[in-house]
């Protein structure tokens, strides 16, 4: 096929209609707003979607298109690590590094990258947690002994950020909205991830940007989220802080026990200021910070993880 193929797409947002992966898409595919009174070729055309359930007239165009003859496509891309839809449309979508390449990508269209990240810390941690859950909950109530005197916030539970400047989470320009000096005025993170529960052995474990966000501004961490969110960043070639601090709470299973471990990691953290000043410290975080924004890497994940199997998926 010698034409780029054509991706239909509809109001319901997938990853195609992305702002800052415009450019990207537009070197491979034809991303097109589906209109039910066009005829589309049936062999180089796909709809996409991000939703599996037709009833109750819910993405009735991508249906009645699935229903014609047209491919559908599934978009889990925000949702990598769960397999249950993987059989729900002739093809799914589920590249299981969409969040390093989508924060890594749109970072750089922030501008991010280009940031003064220079430490100069007056208070010990930063804890940024917005949606409520339990596990957020317990993390809040074990630290308030301690939050005063650090840069924190859960805005789930009616606490916006303190000691630090932010702007209105729901404003157009909230989301990945950073202020360096939340980085550069803390010695280290307090990461409390989109979950804590052991994953589904056929699944794939859920990191997602909070963790991230410390390779992107150059902070140690510690975090609080599934066992084995520390060995799945040294799998992707980031770097963490064993050196310096007792990482042995990542492997363990149980959920209070590890929480233990954690807390018991950021209060030796607090107590000794001497911690993550080393040079290998220093090291790590210019590799992670390096790593994050190599636009090499990431546009080969995008290839080989969403690119090239759409493509060939099409053509076959």
């Amino acid at each position: 096929m010698n034409s780029k193929p054509t991706v239909l797409v509809s109001e319901n947002k997938t990853v195609f209609q992305t702002w800052f992966l415009d450019e990207i898409w537009q070197q491979y595919f034809n991303v097109e707003i589906i209109d039910p009174n066009k005829n589309y070729d049936v062999r180089s055309t796909v709809v996409v979607s991000d939703w599996v359930d037709f009833s109750n007239q819910q993405n009735v165009n991508e249906r009645t298109l699935a229903q014609s003859g047209i491919r559908h496509v599934i978009d889990k891309c925000w949702d990598s690590w769960d397999s249950v839809f993987d059989n729900s449309a002739d093809f799914t979508l589920r590249p299981i590094d969409f969040m390093w390449i989508n924060e890594s990508l749109w970072y750089t269209s922030l501008g991010y990258h280009k940031l003064e990240l220079t430490s100069n810390p007056s208070r010990d941690f930063l804890l940024l947690m917005h949606l409520k859950k339990p596990w957020r909950t317990k993390l809040y109530n074990r630290l308030s002994p301690v939050l005063s005197a650090n840069v924190y916030s859960y805005v789930g539970d009616d606490v916006v950020l303190q000691n630090a400047k932010d702007i209105p989470y729901n404003t157009e320009n909230w989301q990945r909205y950073t202020d360096p000096t939340w980085y550069t005025d803390t010695r280290f993170s307090v990461v409390s991830e989109a979950n804590v529960v052991a994953p589904d052995p056929l699944d794939l474990i859920n990191v997602t940007e909070k963790t991230l966000k410390t390779c992107a501004f150059k902070h140690p961490c510690i975090i609080w989220g599934h066992a084995g969110t520390l060995a799945w960043q040294r799998r992707q070639g980031f770097e963490t802080f064993e050196h310096c601090i007792d990482e042995g709470y990542d492997s363990v299973l149980d959920e209070e026990v590890r929480l233990d471990g954690v807390i018991e990691q950021i209060h030796l953290c607090i107590s000794d200021k001497t911690i993550f000043t080393d040079p290998l410290t220093k090291q790590k975080l210019e590799h992670n910070y390096n790593h994050f924004y190599n636009q090499e890497i990431i546009m080969k994940l995008m290839h080989e993880q969403i690119i090239d199997p759409l493509l060939e998926f099409i053509n076959a």
